[in-house]
């Protein structure tokens, strides 16, 4: 339940071992890069002491200075891609590979002519299975006809008609027949199968357009002779078996010299991908990154923990460099360090849901186990089912194991088992609320408290949606108790202390609810005066919020716009503050309602299987649904928790506007 504390990294180093240093950053996948660079110009001094001290090394040549690589990695890597599919191997990037000695000239050199071997190749291994493809459709496309004695060759010397042959289904074929005299064309039936007639169309060649239109609007689908095919279809048959053979032995040969290849050039393909991602990285960072006369400076978050890894690893492969770490302390608020959230492994999935909303500021309190905890209780109250439950953990399960990477299935999960805890309490199991209770009372006896435990939502709906509420108090107060701790991190005490999610608003809020109990519900010990004194005084505190807040700092002006339009403002807020207060209270009550409506609509599939006479379709209505309850309304629930987390508690406590820390990695 933390935010990571950083520090920010200045480092500088000698330009002649930039890359060994800029990769070793890259391996340890823990720097954040700053891309404001006003940081590294607070730095000079270290740029100044680090040159001084190179000066020599530089003057007998020892330091070459250069400026950033702005080599086209992308086309060296397509190359790769390309080269991988045409011999079938499929590199993974390696660190292994990083070991041995790497130029990237030779390396793109040998690339290059890699490629214009293989492409011919591979180009001509195509076009032949290409044609291999064309002459199998057409020998496929004849194989109704190769009884017909029709020589296509003399067909094809007519001069002053033309002639297709297609294929047409029966249902076409009909409206041929309906439309005989109107076609310009003879039509043929020549063959027939797997439902198709294939035709021979001859008709005129000055009536080709109208021929086209008509045999488009039957859907005839033209089969195409080659231009080499000669003969009766039989004789074309022949023909085929004979092109196959040779296009196959000449398909057989070309694979072979791909297998060859493959064989020589694929640990070099794997070695090439990872050294040339590796500089494409490298020169990516380089844009990020200032250079002096013979040094670059880069500037970035690590996180505090790290700082000594950082030293050490760079200190492997150079000795001519320096870094200065600083605390947030000592750089001020100009730049915001980059949030990474520390949580237990049990909490991290839910600390998507968060990001989703937005990623907490360096200085916010992480929320994820307050979300992990009131989502997990207002989706079990939501949805509380044993049976149901179950089906979510184990659905949970079978995804996280399909996707590691996915966060959707521990969330899935945890859900379930809130469910089927909720589910026990509701004495539910795929929507029967008989046997739980009698099991219960059998082992523990009827006037035990695990038995008074179970509570039937539609006996107790008053309880259920009552208790919905208070939950929904509880969780506002939590939430006011983040808010305020907020504003006071950040030196905010005009919200922390006066604002109406701070201070002022939560004694508001809570005389208020005093007052609603006193009135609707029981007297209470605190006169009605003191809560009605104690809300004049919240309300009066909220109104003047800003001035008084800057009295109490000594800043000057008190007020940022006109004094008249300040006040008029804050009026209104005061009102807007009433209302949301009211409407983020009464919102939980659809924690109530929809543990009132998941028991409801079980109640109705019930009793359609009672009307269904039980048997074999009453448990297929209710398998239906179970299925469509899970499905349906389970997804409508999980919405609906979302919800009250972003609106009715985000929206108090909450703002989301901060980086997240995404560092410099190899593999991303």
């Amino acid at each position: 339940m933390a935010v990571e504390k950083m520090v920010m990294m200045n480092l500088v180093g000698a330009l002649e071992d930039e890359d060994k240093i800029l990769e070793q950053i890259i391996l340890m996948g823990n720097v954040h890069l700053q891309t404001d660079l006003s940081e590294l110009y607070e730095s000079h001094f270290a740029l100044h002491v680090l040159e001084e001290s190179l000066n020599e090394m530089r003057e007998n040549g020892e330091v070459n200075t250069r400026g950033p690589n702005d080599e086209n990695y992308s086309e060296v890597l397509s190359r790769i891609e390309y080269i991988s599919k045409a011999l079938d191997i499929k590199p993974k990037v390696d660190q292994a590979f990083l070991e041995s000695s790497f130029e990237y000239g030779s390396c793109k050199n040998s690339i290059d002519e890699m490629y214009h071997k293989v492409s011919p190749i591979y180009e001509e291994i195509l076009k032949t299975k290409e044609t291999i493809k064309k002459y199998q459709a057409f020998r496929e496309s004849i194989k109704y006809i190769l009884d017909k004695n029709i020589d296509f060759s003399g067909l094809g010397k007519l001069h002053f008609f033309n002639y297709k042959i297609g294929k047409i289904s029966h249902e076409d074929k009909l409206e041929i027949a309906k439309n005989y005299e109107n076609i310009t064309a003879i039509a043929k039936a020549i063959g027939t199968g797997d439902g198709l007639e294939v035709f021979l169309i001859i008709y005129p060649q000055k009536f080709e357009m109208e021929t086209e239109r008509i045999l488009k609007s039957v859907n005839f689908e033209e089969v195409k002779i080659p231009e080499e095919l000669r003969g009766t279809p039989i004789e074309m048959n022949e023909q085929i078996e004979k092109i196959l053979r040779q296009e196959q032995n000449k398909l057989n040969e070309l694979y072979q010299k791909i297998r060859e290849m493959k064989d020589t050039y694929q640990d070099f393909i794997c070695q090439a991908i990872t050294r040339v991602k590796m500089t494409q990285k490298i020169s990516n960072i380089k844009e990020n990154i200032e250079r002096g006369n013979s040094v670059f400076i880069l500037s970035g978050w690590v996180p505090e923990s790290q700082k000594e890894k950082i030293t050490t690893q760079i200190s492997t492969v150079s000795n001519k460099f320096m870094i200065v770490f600083k605390d947030i302390n000592e750089i001020g608020k100009s730049i915001m360090p980059p949030t990474k959230l520390k949580n237990h492994k049990w909490f991290q999935p839910f600390e998507n849901l968060v990001k989703m909303y937005g990623t907490p500021s360096y200085t916010e309190l992480d929320p994820t186990v307050f979300l992990t905890i009131t989502y997990l209780l207002t989706f079990g109250a939501m949805f509380g089912d044993v049976g149901q439950g179950l089906i979510f953990v184990l659905a949970g399960y079978i995804l996280s194991k399909k996707q590691k990477d996915s966060f959707f299935g521990p969330i899935a999960m945890k859900l379930g088992m809130s469910s089927a805890i909720f589910g026990f309490f509701y004495g539910s199991i795929f929507g029967n609320e008989e046997w739980i209770p009698h099991i219960v009372r059998s082992v523990f006896g009827s006037e035990s408290i695990m038995t008074k435990l179970i509570i039937n939502p539609m006996e107790n709906m008053n309880l259920i949606l009552i208790s919905a509420v208070v939950l929904g108090v509880i969780l506002l107060l939590f939430g006011y108790g983040y808010s305020m701790i907020n504003c006071l991190k950040e030196g905010n005490i005009q919200d922390g202390l006066f604002g109406r999610n701070g201070l002022a608003g939560l004694v508001f809020y809570i005389a208020l609810l005093l007052i609603v109990y006193d009135i609707a519900f029981a007297p209470i010990i605190i006169p009605r005066g003191i809560l009605i004194t104690l809300i004049v005084i919240s309300m009066i505190l909220m109104v003047i919020r800003e001035p008084l807040a800057n009295k109490l700092q000594n800043k000057l002006p008190l007020y940022h716009e006109e004094v008249s339009s300040y006040y008029v403002e804050s009026g209104f807020d005061i009102v807007e503050t009433i209302l949301s207060l009211a409407s983020n209270t009464i919102s939980f009550i659809r924690v109530g309602a929809f543990a009132l409506n998941h028991v409801g609509l079980f109640l109705a599939f019930k009793t359609m299987a009672e009307m269904a006479n039980g048997g074999v379709a009453g448990i297929i209505i209710m398998i239906i649904g179970n299925i469509i309850i899970i499905g349906l309304e389970g997804l409508i629930v999980f919405i609906q928790g979302l919800r009250l987390q972003y609106y009715e508690l985000f929206g108090k406590y909450f703002k989301g506007e901060g980086v997240e820390f995404k560092p410099i990695q190899f593999i991303d």
